[in-house]
């Protein structure tokens, strides 16, 4: 087994297979992957999509959790990562989600050239082949690997999704690959278009290098440390990497050019921290030597909030309103006809991701004056919060001006959004019991998220032990101007969007089953829709996605940053990090499609193109 290659790729996920492919095309490189998990590129879990659900746990996952949350009410809230080949790419949704204009524009705004829309663009192109015709033809992209297309709609609910919406006022023909998406939108599934098979990194981007004969893939390999060239003294030089065989034994491989690490938004910091790059006084009370002092490392920990909100819908036999409760009850019968039309047509829920019906909205009410009013009062928190609640991880206040100048955005311009809203035709949490000779009940819900969160987290080794987990403090919800925010989304959805028809029509009228498995509640009685009722909700049941940025922030170094605009990591030679750590700030929407094309835009900066 060869121990030496050009460039080590440590973490065969989203970014790091993308990079691995693109180095590799090259015949005179040697390129290795170290992946932690495991190839499950025949597993049906991963493959057919509407089982991604079924991956979230075991041994496929990091098993990771934050610490109890002083915002949660001390709750302490699961994190989803993904752990085998292709990360959490061969897990996720699926849902294609092209970054915003604005999002790419401000980070190149802090510091970082090249990396604005328009610059960013030409490699977003490259990530993907579209399987819908779409009139933006800067992001056609036709000669991309990973495979995105719209489902066939099978039931009448995006369509009642879309008029609901429309009636209220907001755009519903929303390009998804525009950057500029303003209320209804249906995104894309990257899944192949004829088989109906989930299109990942692990099976498009590794599959087109398999066979290269440079190219080697290593699953099962966690690696702890980072190895450096002692004798230099002006930056630190990597020489190769440090894991952990299968059978339990310790080596070492040698990198000739670089070590990339694209180990995910906590591992990649938690590699670093290892291996001697981090704040110096808490390496030092680990008994680390430290390679270089940077206390940004593992800091500015970004996520979308999220609050979750069930609906009975009416049924009145009318078709095209199916939803997916019997499937979530495990109903043998729904499990049997949804698997036949699976096998049978490439049809049914198993086909799709079930969730790519959205909406991207401005802060509710900005239409009024009482709105405009609203929205100020917590723009005025913006600022005289920033000592209780800093943003960023440094005395320089460019950073935290560029974030409160986003947030102030999506707070104030109707053409911004504070608000990103996910349709799913079936109940969240468990399924309500039903007694004997009853009719099971059907639901749609409505999860809201957060586009602009201020609240930073922060995650950190608390031992030189390479096992141990990372301790994660997300700090959810702990900006005063992110819960007031979600609250409002949340009052929107409940007060006006689901007493707006057609979706009115289908449902059941003052009931909504809520997330927490509270009694249902009338939604038109005031106290129920009060925002200090429905803070209080939210500090009890508010949940996080599974998107989470920033950790090894690209930005100037005194502004916070981890890496250069060349992703090199400050202070060493030839370290870089790949991956959605790397983000200044996290997308308004699903982080895949970035990520992509972050691993793109590295693979040419690497490669000089």
């Amino acid at each position: 087994m060869a121990t030496e290659f050009d460039f080590v790729i440590v973490g065969g996920g989203t970014a790091g297979l993308v990079l691995a492919a693109r180095l590799s095309e090259d015949p005179n490189t040697q390129v290795l992957v170290m992946e932690a998990g495991e190839d499950l590129a025949n597993d049906p879990r991963v493959n057919i999509p509407g089982m991604w659900t079924q991956l979230q746990s075991g041994a496929t996952d990091w098993q990771l959790k934050s610490v109890p949350q002083d915002s949660l009410n001390g709750r302490s809230v699961p994190i989803a990562q993904g752990r085998l080949l292709g990360g959490c790419s061969a897990l996720n949704a699926m849902n294609f989600v092209v970054p915003a204009k604005e999002d790419l524009d401000a980070w190149a705004e802090l510091g970082n050239p090249g990396w604005d829309w328009d610059s960013f663009s030409r490699y977003l192109n490259k990530t993907h082949t579209k399987g819908i015709t779409d009139g933006n033809k800067k992001l056609d992209g036709d000669d991309g690997t990973i495979q995105v297309n719209i489902p066939k709609e099978e039931t009448k609910w995006p369509q009642v999704w879309r008029d609901t919406w429309a009636g209220l006022g907001y755009p519903t023909d929303n390009d998804p690959f525009s950057g500029e998406i303003h209320g209804a939108v249906t995104y894309p599934d990257a899944i192949h278009p004829e088989a109906k098979t989930r299109s990942y990194a692990g099976n498009d981007y590794l599959g087109l290098a398999r066979g290269r004969a440079n190219l080697t893939v290593w699953t099962g390999v966690p690696v702890d440390k980072i190895l450096f060239d002692n004798t230099t003294k002006d930056a630190a030089v990597a020489t190769g990497v440090r894991y952990t065989t299968k059978d339990g034994t310790t080596s070492s491989v040698r990198a000739r050019k670089e070590v990339v690490l694209s180990a995910g938004v906590f591992h990649s910091p938690k590699l670093l921290e290892l291996s001697g790059i981090g704040n110096a006084q808490l390496l030092q009370s680990l008994g680390i030597d430290v390679v270089v002092d940077n206390p940004n490392v593992g800091e500015n920990l970004q996520h979308h909030p999220l609050s979750v909100h069930s609906f009975e819908t009416v049924q009145d036999g009318q078709p095209g309103f199916e939803t997916m409760d019997a499937l979530v009850r495990q109903d043998p019968d729904a499990i049997a006809a949804a698997v036949n039309a699976y096998k049978t047509t490439q049809s049914g829920p198993l086909s799709r991701s079930n969730c790519n019906t959205m909406a991207h909205l401005p802060f509710p009410g900005l239409d009024t004056e009482a709105g405009k009013h609203d929205a100020q009062s917590i723009v005025k928190t913006l600022t005289q919060s920033e000592t209780k609640y800093p943003i960023g991880n440094s005395d320089n206040d460019t950073y935290t001006s560029a974030a409160t100048a986003l947030a102030t955005r999506s707070l104030t311009d109707p053409s911004s959004a504070s608000g990103y809203y996910v349709f799913i035709p079936c109940p969240a949490g468990p399924p309500e019991p039903t007694t004997p000779g009853s009719v099971p009940k059907t639901h749609i819900t409505i999860a809201t998220l957060l586009t602009r969160p201020l609240s930073r987290g922060s995650t950190h080794i608390t031992s030189a032990e390479k096992a141990k987990p990372p301790v994660i403090d997300p700090r959810y919800l702990s900006h005063p101007a992110d819960i007031a925010t979600l609250a409002r989304h949340v009052r929107f959805i409940r007060k006006t969007v689901t007493n707006q028809p057609p979706l009115a029509d289908r449902l059941v009228r003052n009931t909504a089953a809520d997330d927490d498995d509270t009694p249902k509640k009338d939604t038109d009685k005031n106290e129920d829709l009060d925002l200090d009722t429905l803070t209080t909700t939210l500090r009890n049941t508010a949940a996080a996605s599974t998107l989470y940025t920033s950790t090894c922030a690209m930005m100037p170094r005194a502004m916070g940053g981890v890496v250069d605009p060349e992703l090199r990591v400050y202070g060493t030679r030839n370290v870089r990090v790949v991956d959605a750590s790397v983000m200044p700030f996290i997308t308004r929407g699903d982080t895949m499609a970035t990520v992509y094309g972050i691993a793109e835009k590295a693979a040419g900066i690497i490669g000089g193109v």
